[in-house]
């Protein structure tokens, strides 16, 4: 009988050192986890940045995008810079896009 009880004590301690082992490891892997995945980035719009863009080279009159070629997929990220390309008449001009804050609020500057 005193084997077998050593025997199960064995085992219990085996099975608790095992379990702990399993929660280490589960904890390190939820720790290590990119939270980018759970909470993507925002993006801007990428239509409403086009037609902003379009304002600040060609003017307030002529806000079609037709012409207009900005990034995809921008972040709304503060300090996030991009340039997007306008076509005015025949020639291109350079819109500077910086984002002023988290909320997506735009600085625009042609060259």
């Amino acid at each position: 009988m005193t084997d077998q009880g050593k025997f199960a004590r064995f085992l219990i301690t085996l099975s608790a050192v095992i379990v702990a082992g399993c929660a280490l490891t589960v904890t390190i892997k939820v720790m290590n986890t990119d939270t980018e995945a759970l909470y993507p980035p925002r993006l801007l719009d990428q239509e409403t940045v086009e037609r902003q863009a379009a304002e600040v080279a060609r003017g307030p009159k002529n806000v079609s995008r037709d012409g207009v070629e900005c990034p995809a997929a921008m972040k709304a990220e503060e300090g996030n810079k991009f340039d997007c390309r306008v076509r005015v008449g025949y020639n291109d001009k350079t819109v500077t896009v910086e984002v002023v804050d988290d909320q997506g609020r735009l600085s625009m500057n042609a060259s």
